[in-house]
């Protein structure tokens, strides 16, 4: 299992928009990431700032199904005019944060 972390900004004004499109998550998006391999997906927000962590089984095959679906696509564009999402160009994901500890 590999460990991912990550941040994300929400534009400014946008955070109560941001809580309650999250408390209704599509449930195709859900399957999208359980089909590429995410177990646990959390999202922490401190103001505009967000801290993203999850578990993935091969964070490569993560990123070739999230890459290639059209559902993860309509997410992203739903997301966007809310959302300041910074990716890495070859990627096309937020760059990862380095792992600095961990304790099982």
């Amino acid at each position: 299992m590999q460990r991912i972390a990550f941040t994300m900004h929400i534009k400014a004004g946008c955070e109560e928009e941001y809580r309650a499109r999250h408390q209704h998550v599509w449930p195709e998006m859900l399957a999208e990431l359980k089909k590429a391999g995410c177990h646990r997906y959390s999202i922490y927000m401190q103001d505009r700032q967000l801290f993203a962590y999850m578990e993935v089984e091969d964070f490569q095959h993560y990123l070739h199904i999230m890459n290639t679906s059209e559902i993860a696509s309509r997410w992203e564009s739903f997301m966007s005019d809310i959302l300041i999402r910074e990716t890495d160009p070859a990627t096309g994901f937020p760059a990862l944060l380095p792992e600095v500890f961990h304790l099982d």
